[in-house]
């Protein structure tokens, strides 16, 4: 099936959904003139964010995410360079609606409370990894666990 995806100052193109994600979003990069190494994403109509660019699957066919028939417009995605914060993500088109901007920046505001829960959750994880029914204590600087002394003795027979 195909998609119709808006840009620039009323362009649109058609797409064709029958591939994987990753070659869709080069594909969609390339046709916008984008770099390879810039995040793009889609959203529809209403601003709702379909977040192709974190697929756990790249591989998987873009028709299982994508409604065929409907149009979506082409954002870019921001993320600051020393720690991976999203700064914004915007469509690109030469004017977009303020509507749209305000349901975007919201989505923004959403992926990066639910990363900097991530980095937390992972902290808690590096500082204390439970195993074999003990303890055992990450030191952060060496990666290298230090486990508790003691525990259980042997009976000598």
């Amino acid at each position: 099936m195909f998609i119709y995806l808006k840009h620039g100052d009323n362009k649109q193109f058609l797409v064709n959904t029958n591939c994987p994600l990753i070659l869709l979003l080069e594909h969609i990069k390339a046709k916008v003139g984008l770099s390879k190494t810039e995040l793009v994403d889609l959203c529809d109509e209403s601003g709702a964010l379909k977040l192709l660019f974190l697929s756990q699957q790249p591989l998987e066919y873009a028709r299982l995410q994508l409604t065929p028939r409907c149009s979506f417009t082409v954002c870019s995605v921001y993320r600051s360079r020393t720690d991976g914060a999203y700064v914004s993500i915007s469509p690109l088109l030469a004017n977009p609606d303020p509507a749209l901007l305000e349901t975007l920046q919201t989505q923004t505001d959403s992926l990066e409370k639910a990363r900097l829960r991530q980095l937390r959750s992972l902290e808690k994880c590096r500082c204390q990894v439970k195993g074999r029914g003990r303890t055992v204590h990450l030191d952060t600087a060496q990666e290298k666990p230090l486990r508790k002394r003691g525990g259980r003795r042997r009976r000598r027979s």
